[in-house]
């Protein structure tokens, strides 16, 4: 199956960092390609070769980076103002960063995603950064963040398998098709999946690929290509080729929606707008693509969700567990369209408890709810074996093993773990705060991820979970049961449900109708 380029200049185009943290990298290309510099100088003229290649890197010099914490964003400029000027009048060093601004297609000003970040302390040493965000931790949900100070450098060794041709490179190397059925195989890219393990896999890849030094000093990749060349690439990955027409449709314009939104103000270090892994939305390049993702994005091209006239930052799930969550109570940053829970209900008739309460939540997700992600006898794909996995789970750790994991990730010593208590809960049923209660000292926890990674190796499946602690015949705590419901943060589009919605012969409009209330779908290229 071959991806057609649309001729003429894409409306929009979008740098990927594919991977980084690489010593050595292994590729083959399919087709003709050049190779050139990242500054444009021609090392090779186009020519297709079958052999492998390898990059290795040299010496190199990684970034150096000012460090301080990001306790606030704001829409409003006064608002960060007046914040940044609370910070100063109790002796702190603050600043406020504009980041954003109009986003356009063709000419055209759709959208403006200006945000006024508030932050605080200036320091060359992470660690001395880190320690000013353990002070801010109880009132605010703060994070690091860094800025380029130096840049990394290093010098990158191109060559093929036979050892015929090799360049050199300061600057990092482009390769260029000359093709449009031109593909580069990249061997052994990490999937950066975030959960329990990180597998890797072998990665097609169409269009330009740069390599040049992160920075850690290590080897780098990025593309820059259409949107709909890298929406077949995102959908192919976040979602299964069997997935109804429907569904594949609404997840095409959600993922549309979120790229036009966002790109400009994520990856603000980077050389690249988005990454390939979830933090952004994975992207597998021309992997998994099929007939079926190719014709929902081709179908709804230049398709964007919009509220009051205003591009909608349009997230998605993969199990809701029966409610979606609040896009304001899952972030810091404030999103363009303030989307609210929905319960993920296909009749209409599902009997919702308060969510927010202990209660509420307790017997909630201690039940099966009839909701459109709960797959149970439902006649789909193998493919959707997931949402009835995930729709409710149990997972057990040791007591020790949390106690360890929290030394390691926040540095603080808890002793013996107690308990871990419900502080707030979202509209899903969602932990948006919890108490940590030890033995040395207590850690309050903020922010659905931060809970979800704080407690586990890597992350819980979400953090709409209940806690039973078993204790030895002393009383002593050994194990924490969680039970939990859904898999992801629950905002916006859940996607088992999505598929039972299309299943049972909804359209894609009737389904984005659903999980985003009040919001329109327009066609802007």
């Amino acid at each position: 199956m071959t991806t057609q380029l649309l001729p003429g200049n894409p409306p929009v185009t979008v740098r990927v960092g594919l991977l980084e943290g690489y010593e050595r990298v292994t590729f083959r290309c399919s087709g003709r390609y050049r190779i050139e510099t990242r500054s444009g100088e021609l090392l090779r003229e186009a020519d297709s070769s079958e052999l492998k290649w390898r990059l290795l890197r040299e010496k190199s010099t990684p970034t150096r980076f000012l460090y301080s914490v990001l306790v606030a964003s704001f829409q409003k400029r006064d608002e960060a103002m007046a914040l940044a000027e609370q910070f100063e009048e109790k002796g702190f060093s603050s600043a406020m960063r504009q980041i954003g601004g109009p986003i356009e297609i063709e000419g055209q000003v759709i959208g403006d995603n200006t945000l006024y970040r508030v932050q605080v302390g200036n320091f060359q040493e992470e660690n001395d950064a880190r320690e000013l965000l353990g002070k801010l931790e109880l009132d605010y949900a703060p994070r690091l963040v860094r800025e380029v100070l130096v840049q990394a450098s290093g010098k990158l060794e191109l060559f093929d398998q036979s050892l015929e041709q090799h360049y050199e490179s300061t600057d990092g190397f482009r390769l260029v098709p000359e093709e449009t059925t031109a593909r580069m195989t990249l061997f052994g890219v990490r999937m950066n999946s975030g959960f329990s393990y990180e597998p890797m896999e072998d990665r097609m890849y169409s269009g330009m690929i740069e390599f040049y030094v992160d920075h850690e000093g290590d080897i780098a990749a990025l593309t820059e290509i259409p949107i709909d060349t890298y929406l077949r690439g995102v959908v192919a990955a976040d979602t299964n080729s069997d997935l109804p027409p429907e569904a594949m449709k609404a997840q095409a314009i959600v993922s549309r929606s979120l790229v036009i939104a966002t790109k400009t103000v994520k990856h603000l270090n980077d050389p690249y707008d988005l990454c390939a892994h979830v933090h952004c939305q994975i992207y597998s390049g021309v992997t998994h693509q099929s007939d079926s993702v190719n014709e929902a994005v081709t179908a709804t091209r230049g398709n964007i969700l919009f509220h009051n006239g205003s591009i909608v930052d349009a997230h998605f799930t993969q199990v809701c567990g029966g409610h979606t969550e609040d896009v304001q109570a899952t972030w810091m940053t404030p999103p363009m369209y303030l989307g609210r829970g929905v319960p993920c209900d296909c009749t209409g008739t599902m009997d919702v408890p308060d969510l927010t309460s202990e209660g509420g939540a307790r017997r909630w997700i201690q039940s099966r709810p009839k909701s459109c992600c709960n797959l149970d006898g439902v006649d789909l794909p193998a493919g959707k074996s997931f949402g009835r996995k995930h729709f409710r789970w149990e997972t057990t750790l040791l007591r020790s093993e949390i106690e360890e994991i929290l030394l390691t990730k926040t540095g603080i010593d808890i002793g013996m773990l107690y308990d871990i208590v419900p502080i707030r809960r979202g509209r899903s049923g969602r932990l948006m705060e919890v108490d940590i209660l030890g033995s040395l000292s207590n850690l309050r926890i903020k922010r659905e991820l931060r809970i979800r990674r704080l407690i586990s190796h890597t992350a819980l499946e979400s953090s709409a979970f209940l806690v039973e602690v078993l204790c030895d015949s002393q009383g002593n705590p050994m194990e924490l049961v969680l039970t939990g419901a859904g898999w992801g943060h629950g905002v916006g589009l859940c996607q088992a449900g999505a598929a039972r919605m299309a299943s049972d012969g909804k359209r894609a409009e009737e389904i984005l109708a659903h999980y985003f209330p009040d919001c329109v779908i327009d066609k802007r290229y």
